[in-house]
């Protein structure tokens, strides 16, 4: 039977990267550093400002009924355009409710209109003006962005 050779405990601290291989990770970081750079100098990569890009907006209130139900009103008009009953509309109680934490937080009351926005790829984005927060629906799916999309355009909207 043989025996594996017992490691030499003097060699186990004595650790050098090849030279090669620390000049190439050298190389990887300072190239990404450059393009980072020049990306951000270019204004390539992204989309700073999402309202240059929005067509169509709406200013909304929301409400909580006495019964649980989520009222949406025009804030000039006050003319019902949404009401989700009680135990529906889960994903536009939830999104809003997380918008209302900061307004609470900031002492803020619910009057304020948020700001519903569909952008030029028809994506929709709900803005809080008074705290400047803002959340992309879209990230949370078809289904649920459905329940936002009836509000933007009046056309759409049912009671």
């Amino acid at each position: 039977m043989t025996h594996a050779p017992i490691p030499n405990p003097a060699h186990a601290h004595d650790l050098h990267p090849p030279r090669g291989l620390l000049m190439a990770i050298g190389a990887l970081i300072l190239f990404t550093v450059i393009a980072v750079g020049a990306t951000r100098i270019m204004g390539g990569g992204h989309v700073t400002d999402w309202r240059a890009i929005s067509i169509e907006s709406r200013a909304l209130v929301f409400e909580d009924g006495a019964d649980g139900s989520i009222i949406v009103r025009d804030p000039v008009t006050r003319d019902l355009v949404r009401n989700w009953a009680p135990e529906t509309g889960g994903f536009v109680r939830t999104a809003m409710r997380s918008l209302a934490l900061q307004r609470r937080q900031m002492g803020i009351g619910s009057g304020p209109a948020f700001v519903l926005h569909r952008t030029q790829n028809d994506k929709l984005i709900i803005e809080d003006p008074e705290t400047g927060e803002w959340v992309s629906l879209d990230a949370f799916g078809g289904d649920n962005v459905a329940e936002f999309r009836k509000l933007i355009s009046p056309m759409e909207t049912a009671p």
